[in-house]
């Protein structure tokens, strides 16, 4: 039977148009996962919002308050770019940060630098309940007022305070008069300033709070340098998978350059693949290849910005096994190419690749 010219093209059409409906599907489909976990990456930042008691939102500076009575780890990879200010009001929690896992007790702040990677989790063998207070500073708003503050500005204040401070019970006490009233302002509908005064107001208090912990910190940091010891043999855990994935996250900052691969990392530490990569998880929130290559990027952030070595000589001493997969995991990690990001350091204007 002989078809009519042009008799297959309704069908055609019909195909194609039901492909693209499927296609439109599906990128709706992968649009909603990813801002689902947008929203879960956000949520886990500042905790669960059913335990939220207080939380407050303005340019440059976010503040929560939590409650938990559950038993609670934070799963998802975490790190920002903001510097976090964790006060533990009551409870203890252990606190993962870099290659270190501490103990975090009541009446304590943990300094987490900006672009660290770090995973809070349930302390073993103790209740599960805890409270927090929380705050994010954003390099935009806090690098000028920690420098009128007398604190160095964004990068020195996280570098030089990063990890635990411990305070006498004065400063403790007016730390919980700076919170009160902290959330009182916000939460009082009658007061009178107005809303620029108010952010000016929520600025004084976190850099106030910033200069308590300075002060703690300092303190803290002369003491174990006359005690010849880093930290307070208390703060860090030293016990169990603890420290075993702290010898191996140890292991790979000192190798980063070096193609390590998880068999070889199982062999010397003692563990099969899949209790390491099983426990690296739960320690830090990261696999190992994700941590591995993390931490190559922020050697890679530290070269492009410091020093005028080409780009493929970076990707090379990095441990990257070509520029391409560099530049892909660059870019992952940070929203930049290298080329981007050493330009907009300001260092070195013209690119070596």
């Amino acid at each position: 039977m002989s078809r009519k010219p042009g008799a297959e093209m309704p069908r055609i059409i019909n195909r194609d148009a039901r492909r693209t409906e499927r296609a439109d599907s599906a990128r709706k489909t992968i649009g909603a996962q990813e801002k689902a976990l947008a929203e879960q990456n956000d949520i886990n930042l500042h905790n669960s919002r059913l335990e939220l008691v207080f939380e407050k939102r303005i340019p440059g500076l976010r503040v929560s308050e939590a409650v938990r009575h559950h038993r609670f780890i934070m799963r998802s990879r975490h790190v920002h770019e903001t510097i976090e200010l964790h006060f533990v009001l009551e409870g203890q929690r252990l606190m993962f940060m870099d290659r270190e896992t501490y103990r975090l007790t009541p009446h304590t702040a943990m300094v987490v630098n900006h672009n660290l990677i770090h995973k809070t989790s349930t302390a073993p063998g103790l209740p599960p309940d805890h409270h927090n207070f929380i705050l994010q500073l954003d390099r935009s708003k806090f690098d000028s007022l920690l420098r009128i503050a007398g604190l160095q500005g964004f990068d020195s204040f996280g570098e030089r305070y990063n990890g635990v401070a411990r305070f006498s019970d004065g400063e403790w006490q007016l730390i919980l008069t700076i919170m009160s009233e902290f959330k009182a302002v916000c939460t009082d509908a009658k007061h009178e300033m107005s809303m620029e005064d108010l952010h000016a107001y929520l600025y004084l208090q976190a850099v106030e709070l910033a200069s308590i912990i300075a002060k703690a910190r300092r303190r803290q940091i002369q003491m174990d340098l006359e005690e010849n010891q880093k930290v307070l043999p208390e703060t860090i855990v030293k016990t169990g998978v603890h420290q075993k994935v702290h010898e191996v996250a140890m292991y790979l900052q000192q190798h980063l350059s070096e193609n390590v691969s998880l068999e070889e990392l199982g062999q010397r530490f003692f563990m099969s693949r899949s209790y390491l990569t099983r426990s690296f998880r739960n320690v830090t929130g990261f696999s190992v290849i994700e941590y591995m290559n993390y931490i190559r990027i922020q050697r890679a952030q530290q070269l492009l910005k410091e020093s005028e070595r080409s780009i493929t000589d970076i990707a090379d001493h990095c441990g990257f096994g070509n520029i391409t997969y560099f530049e892909k995991v660059f870019k992952q990690t940070t929203g930049q190419t290298p080329v981007q990001y050493r330009k907009s350091t300001g260092m070195y204007g013209k690119e070596k690749t």
